[in-house]
């Protein structure tokens, strides 16, 4: 079971692998999952991860629409990033970029070493750019700079790109609910 304290810099960043919050799932009130867990999440989906020990990427093999994804579920790996504030974090905002020093660290080249920010509104989270080399869009539309204009408002299921790392956005009772399912 995960520290919700914890903030793992591995391989996969801040990442944490979908198996590791079924236990939870299963045996909390969504209450408790929502305490222990977080509020909020992106979700990397992909069929493998290929990570290069002497590189700051990570390559992934992504599913096509055109691939028989039945015949491949067996390589999916799903990658859940709470989004939330570090131990040492001194801010609302919540960043989001490549390196260690972030609240949530993403592995990847076409991220930003600072990328974006995400913070807590009434109604959820919302997406500012941290201007950025490759951009953050929610659905396409693209995130706002700092100061540049208002941010986007993230709701469950949202398409969140970051770089050239597409996610989907879920709240607590969203990623609970998947984690069921996916355990099936």
């Amino acid at each position: 079971m995960p520290d919700r304290n914890a903030s793992p810099k591995g391989p996969t960043g801040s990442g944490q692998k979908i198996e590791d919050f079924v236990a939870d799932a299963r045996g909390l009130q969504p209450e408790e999952f929502e305490d222990r867990h977080g509020t909020g999440f992106l979700l990397l989906t992909a069929s493998g991860f290929k990570l290069d020990a002497g590189s700051s990427s990570t390559e992934m093999i992504l599913l096509a629409d055109s691939d028989d994804a039945a015949a491949r579920t067996a390589g999916v790996r799903v990658l859940v990033f709470p989004i939330r504030a570090s131990e040492s974090s001194h801010t609302h905002l919540i960043t989001v970029g490549r390196t260690s020093n972030n609240d949530v660290t993403i592995p990847d080249i076409s991220i930003s070493r600072f990328h974006a920010y995400f913070k807590r509104s009434e109604t959820g989270f919302q997406v500012l750019d941290a201007g950025s080399t490759n951009g953050t869009t929610v659905n396409g539309e693209s995130a706002p700079t700092q100061g540049s204009g208002s941010p986007l408002d993230l709701k469950p299921g949202d398409s969140v790109r970051l770089g050239l790392m597409e996610m989907t956005f879920l709240d607590a009772a969203a990623l609970r609910e998947f984690t069921l399912q996916f355990d099936r």
